[in-house]
């Protein structure tokens, strides 16, 4: 059957406005006249959901108006487009007055408080309703970029929304590796993710990824279809982490631990860009792992989500970047740039990045790098099936990008429990 991607079933011209207008800070574009009307048109037949059309026009709003957009306005009683506060309160009819207090602030591009986005923060995650104000937060909290205060009081509420399965004292064991790649899939590699936790685990760690649902905009398989395919192990409750540790690692299912974030599946695809969620979900912490395991492709990137994990607590963490996009795993062809951080007995964090270049690991320049159009979910599965039984495939390049990444990996993690010798407690961390 023919996988539904993205695009097929998101291109109304709502969708395709905020694709432009929703970008960020120096990537968002103008509207054409012609996509503008279309826009209007399908507003006032009320083809749009509320959390779509507040995230249309609150990245509007702090792009600004061009000529050819301002067509737009007929949709609003004037002046309500050019107040901040008459916005908000459009936008976000179903939500409490506090909440479009906030929204008004976040139009006008403010910082928000501690208080503010925690309040903020349980609101996002919450059943209440207000769909609009999840769209207009998303959107603006991207574009404008949150703070790491920001960031850090989200993740906390994130935490709190743990199911109570996955509450509680860890079981005693060995010290505890979380994987954590982004959740919308790669569409040009073959993932090899699991082969990079058998290999982990046979180090004495035990290992647990996070996936869950993909949320876009990359519409392609993802390691939640992969391990699915696979039949891997997913864990049900913190108690299972005492069993035997399965070929491939553990796995968790985003729905199982926080139903408050898989929820936020259908609205990021209302919305289209990636919110606050995208890069939280992948430090949720319910094993209260010792080491966390992340990739960023940008650049900008590393250096956010190595404070993201120093400020949730993590012993040590290891963010790849330059790697193959949308996976932890390491290019061939290219060097990947590797920042490891490791608490220190007062608490701060010691930092080290260093370079992994294939080619040198092998000693030989590496062929181009293979690029797939349409990456087979059965292909995959095949190859990490036949590398968890064989330590091996018959396909180099995939053999060559898990020694490569490996590799790269073990070498952070020395450095890590070579400057830190700190481990969490079993009975750290939230309880129900």
């Amino acid at each position: 059957m023919e996988k539904t991607t993205f695009t097929t079933v998101t291109e109304s011209a709502l969708r395709r406005g905020i694709k432009a207008v929703g970008i960020g800070k120096k990537g968002s574009r103008s509207l054409s006249g012609d996509l503008v009307l279309e826009i209007l048109s399908e507003l006032k037949q009320g083809r749009f959901k509320e959390a779509e059309r507040a995230a249309f026009f609150a990245a509007l709003y702090i792009k600004g108006l061009t000529e050819d957009e301002k067509p737009i306005l007929d949709y609003f009683p004037s002046p309500t487009f050019w107040n901040a506060k008459q916005l908000a309160s459009a936008l976000t009819e179903s939500a409490p007055e506090s909440i479009k207090t906030i929204c008004t602030q976040l139009l006008e591009q403010k910082n928000l408080s501690k208080e503010e986005i925690y309040q903020l923060g349980k609101f996002l995650l919450s059943d209440e309703k207000g769909d609009g104000a999840r769209g207009l937060a998303a959107i603006v909290l991207r574009i404008r970029y949150e703070t790491a205060q920001e960031y850090l009081t989200l993740l906390q509420v994130l935490n709190e929304t743990l199911s109570a399965d996955f509450c509680g004292p860890i079981p005693v064991g060995e010290p505890i590796i979380q994987l954590a790649e982004p959740f919308d899939g790669v569409d040009h590699n073959y993932m090899i993710t699991p082969c990079l936790a058998d290999i982990l685990q046979k180090m004495s760690y035990r290992v647990v990824t996070l996936i869950g649902r993909n949320s876009g905009p990359k519409m392609v398989n993802n390691l939640y279809d992969l391990a699915q395919k696979i039949d891997l192990k997913f864990l049900k409750k913190i108690g299972e982490l005492k069993n035997e540790k399965p070929a491939g690692g553990f796995y968790i299912d985003q729905k199982d631990i926080s139903p408050a974030a898989d929820r936020w599946v259908e609205l990021r695809h209302e919305i289209i860009k990636r919110p606050f969620l995208a890069t939280l979900e992948k430090f949720l912490d319910p094993c209260r792992a010792d080491i966390i395991i992340t990739s960023a492709f940008h650049g900008v990137y590393g250096e956010k989500m190595t404070a993201i994990a120093e400020g949730a607590g993590f012993p040590g963490s290891i963010v790849v970047r330059n790697g193959v996009e949308g996976t932890l795993a390491f290019p061939l062809t290219r060097p990947a740039k590797i920042l490891c951080s490791a608490r220190q007995e007062n608490g701060s964090y010691l930092r080290h990045e260093f370079n992994f270049d294939a080619a040198q690991f092998f000693g030989m320049e590496m062929p181009c790098e293979q690029k797939l159009d349409e990456p087979s979910l059965e292909i995959n599965a095949a190859f990490v099936r036949e590398f968890l039984q064989k330590g091996k495939t018959a396909n180099l390049e995939f053999d060559r990008r898990i020694a490569a990444t490996t590799a790269g990996i073990k070498q952070a993690i020395q450095w890590i429990t070579q400057h830190t010798t700190l481990r969490r407690k079993s009975d750290e961390g939230p309880k129900p």
